[in-house]
């Protein structure tokens, strides 16, 4: 163990030689086993189990269904022409519903991996990754994976073979083009000959690339197979090589990556911070973003940190730029598998695990404390799912209810798109997050941690949306305070929000506020009013809320009792004047199918009001895209499974709200 952390230690000084770097796809594309042959690689799984082993999917539950559910990290050292490099790789989940942690380990990155099925292709949650990777400036390599079943399943010839690659190539350069905010567009598409399209199987452990030293015709492949001589094929086109060059060549170290990353995502930061992070100095002030949470019963909560500028130690003083609060670091660590190890420090460009931070939140701008601290502020973390399901839960036990609010209060901390509510009446709690699995994963937890629950069937999370701008001057009842508002539909930008939430809800002011006291209700107030809009009590989506004026028409009506009523009222009286309307969460289905089941599938999917937009079949399999309300997925899935004797796949994807008919 002191020999791995003294390779990682001493690699960590050299900023040329890191590479951070994530791996991402569409669910069963394939990561987790291609992670297992970069591990391999490194030396912390034998050769044997690479491929099989799913060494990054420790936990029971991914064991069981197949499938990642969390993000892992991992660090490893690899050499190449005598020269080691520190690789910090980050596997994350394909499953939509864990999308939220793929948003997160984006941020600790510089480069990613996007694996895709070559029988199965571009997926929704494929163009989902690709989207994440752009928003957060991050160099992509292209991992046409499975290639083995074009072969041995559709049996096609060399000819198809080439052409279905050159189109997956095709479709990803085009969502490169399509989502990429730094102008790297032309310089980032993926190509054979500059090294960033990689083909092959990992489950059989070979691939080719331009880095590979003889690159083989199709029809030389295709002759492999028919001849099963798949161990020929693994010796000749080892998998390791062609990827750790690839990555080592192609993303960028930390001191480049972080030059061309840090406008992107940061909302603002001085010259002396921007400096800083560009020249990636161990001894710089400590600049870091928090992209990952975790919780252990006897650590409390561990904290993934990217280090931007400066290094963090066990002792440290950190400040967080949200709260302006300071916290102790207790210990520093980097992980090994679902091990934590301890180290004596980390530096720039790496990534940490840290444990010790109080009152932290994801996306949380972490700087040294000192006299003059860093002023940077990192962009939150932008999600592209929304919590729309919702289960009412309550333990067997009343005297297990407190226990409960404890694992729920740190649900909602570490878990992208969960949260819980209690109804203020009858105390009532509902779960909230982005799908069935989701939920029934953290349903698992608890129960796991002894308390046992009773929980409703799933239910969908309707909202109110206003669709006019309105604008209104609003006395309380008494006559003793008149505010100026305007009510909007909101805008994408809420960089300049006193107060924002998950749902684009955001509240401006034109007006300086006395006292931060002041200040701090009107957000208590803006937040009371959107729980429960002016139609159904729904919660109120992508309103804007813009304070013109405030006017004291007596001495001393700034006060909760007048504030939070008064400014409810009038942002009620503004969205029943701008057409507020009841809205339904909608999805984006992929569906797959033996195409003998296409018929009966289409039948189930017509008779469910979807809004089919086209079929593709491809061998002896079908695929079927189009959209349908979140309501109506709740209630197909066992009609679909008979209507193809259980042989259909389907993922759902949150694509948005439409108004309910």
């Amino acid at each position: 163990m002191s020999s791995y952390i003294d390779k990682v230690s001493s690699s960590m000084e050299n900023k040329h030689n890191i590479r951070n770097v994530s791996v991402v796809s569409h669910v069963d594309h394939g990561k987790t086993t291609l992670s297992d042959h970069l591990l391999q690689a490194g030396g912390l799984i034998s050769k044997t189990m690479a491929g099989s082993a799913r060494a990054l999917d420790y936990l029971e539950e991914e064991q069981k269904r197949g499938i990642t559910i969390k993000t892992a990290n991992i660090s490893f050292i690899f050499e190449q022409e005598k020269e080691p490099y520190l690789i910090n790789l980050v596997d994350t989940p394909g499953h939509v519903d864990f999308s939220g942690m793929v948003s997160q380990a984006l941020r600790l990155v510089d480069g990613v991996i996007i694996v895709v099925d070559a029988v199965e292709q571009i997926m929704a949650q494929t163009e989902s990754v690709i989207r994440q990777s752009m928003n957060e400036c991050l160099r992509p390599i292209l991992f046409i994976n499975k290639v083995d079943r074009l072969i041995n399943e559709l049996k096609l010839p060399k000819e198809e073979i080439e052409t279905r690659i050159n189109n997956i190539i095709q479709m990803v350069n085009e969502l490169i083009d399509q989502y990429d905010n730094s102008s790297s567009s032309k310089e980032w598409k993926v190509r054979f000959d500059k090294g960033t399209v990689i083909m092959g199987s990992a489950l059989n452990g070979w691939a080719i690339s331009s880095y590979s030293k003889v690159i083989p015709q199709f029809d030389q492949i295709i002759e492999f197979h028919e001849e099963d001589n798949i161990q020929q094929l693994r010796n000749d086109y080892p998998i390791v090589n062609a990827f750790l060059t690839s990555i080592i060549e192609n993303v960028p170290s930390p001191l480049e990556a972080q030059s061309k990353r840090i406008k992107h995502i940061t909302q603002f930061m001085d010259e002396s911070s921007h400096q800083a992070i560009q020249e990636c100095k161990n001894d710089g002030p400590l600049i870091s973003c928090l992209g990952k949470m975790l919780y252990e019963d006897n650590r409390g909560i561990i904290s993934v940190i990217r280090i931007f500028s400066g290094s963090v130690k066990s002792g440290s003083i950190i400040r967080n730029r949200r709260t302006g609060n300071t916290s102790r670091v207790q210990q520093v660590c980097i992980y090994k598998g679902q091990s934590l190890v301890t180290i004596d420090s980390v530096g720039a460009g790496n990534i940490a695990v840290i444990i010790g931070l109080k009152d932290v939140q994801i996306g949380d701008t972490l700087v040294a404390e000192r006299d003059n601290p860093p002023n940077i502020l990192f962009d939150q973390i932008s999600y592209l799912q929304e919590s729309v399901i919702s289960q009412r839960i309550e333990p067997r036990k009343v005297s297990d209810i407190p226990k409960l609010q404890k694992n729920l209060d740190i649900f909602s901390l570490i878990k992208p798109n969960f949260h819980y509510s209690t109804d203020e009446n009858s105390g009532e709690m509902k779960i909230h997050g982005i799908g069935e699995l989701q939920l029934e994963i953290i349903i698992g937890e608890i129960e796991k941690a002894g308390i046992t629950v009773e929980v409703s069937n799933p239910e969908v999370t309707l909202i109110e949306q206003m669709e006019e701008e309105v604008r209104l001057q609003k006395k309380d009842q008494l006559n003793l305070l008149e505010i100026t508002i305007t009510c909007q539909p909101s805008q994408d930008d809420s960089k300049d929000c006193v107060y924002s939430d998950y749902r684009d809800n955001c509240l401006k002011t034109e007006v300086k506020f006395p006292t931060e006291e002041i200040s701090d209700l009107f957000v208590i107030g803006f937040q009371n009013t959107i729980r429960r809009g002016p139609l159904r009590n729904y919660p109120i989506r992508k309103l804007t809320v813009i304070i013109h004026n405030i006017q004291e028409l007596t001495l001393d009506s700034l006060r909760y009792e007048i504030i939070v009523p008064l400014l409810r009222n009038a942002i009620h009286e503004a969205l029943l004047n701008g057409k507020v309307g009841i809205f339904e969460p909608i999805y984006r289905f992929s569906i797959n199918t033996p195409i003998h089941y296409l018929g009966p599938v289409l039948i189930v999917l017509q008779r469910f009001n979807s809004n089919i937009e086209g079929t593709d079949s491809i061998g002896s399999r079908s695929s079927i895209k189009g959209e349908i309300s979140v309501e109506s997925s709740l209630q197909i899935a066992s009609e679909l499974r008979s209507a193809s004797d259980g042989y259909v796949f389907w993922q759902f994807d949150f694509i948005g709200y439409k108004r309910k008919k």
